[in-house]
């Protein structure tokens, strides 16, 4: 499995309906996109209390030929032509936890974390643990992903109702993708 998360940080004065209209007229075409787990498309507005307005969504991939045809085969095209050349993170999904419901989260809270050195990565783990704890409870689901190029790790918790955390950053989900 693969992660892909890239955040487009868009103007103050950026009218976020183009996004919302955006995803409400393609957002249909990566349902059962293949080797794809899921997608959500994710949304901050300045207007709704957030810092920024950013588009950032969020790809977990069963397989890596999923994600290379979606990078490579014209898919990701879209995003160049709309917003320029942008960094993709890439990343191993640590834990998975989706309920049956998950298709209903409506808001995602997200954080980033260090890895911080030790004599043994079984203390990583711990980090990981001790990390989810910090969000809040009633998720319909969460993910764990890191990357050991920049030993950082994100998690990234869905829920049916906005969570308001100033310690986390905090997204919309405008559309979950899924087989």
């Amino acid at each position: 499995m693969n992660a892909m998360h890239y955040k487009i940080n868009l103007p103050a004065d950026y009218t976020m309906e183009i996004i919302r209209k955006r995803v409400r007229d393609t957002g249909f075409k990566t349902d059962h996109f293949e080797h794809l787990l899921f997608k959500a498309y994710l949304i901050s507005e300045k207007s709704a209390g957030e810092l920024t307005n950013s588009y950032a969504p969020l790809y977990i991939w069963k397989q890596f030929d999923g994600m290379n045809q979606f990078i490579f085969d014209g898919f990701y095209d879209n995003i160049v032509q709309s917003f320029g050349w942008q960094n993709i993170n890439i990343g191993i999904p640590y834990q998975i936890n989706l309920s049956e419901n998950f298709e209903l989260a409506t808001y995602a809270l997200e954080a980033t974390y260090s890895m911080e050195p030790s004599e043994s990565l079984t203390e990583v783990r711990k980090q990981f643990e001790r990390s989810i704890q910090k969000f809040p409870e009633n998720q319909l689901g969460n993910i764990s992903v890191y990357n050991p190029d920049k030993w950082k790790y994100s998690i990234f918790a869905f829920y049916a109702k906005k969570q308001i955390s100033p310690a986390f950053n905090q997204y919309e989900v405008l559309h979950i993708s899924k087989p």
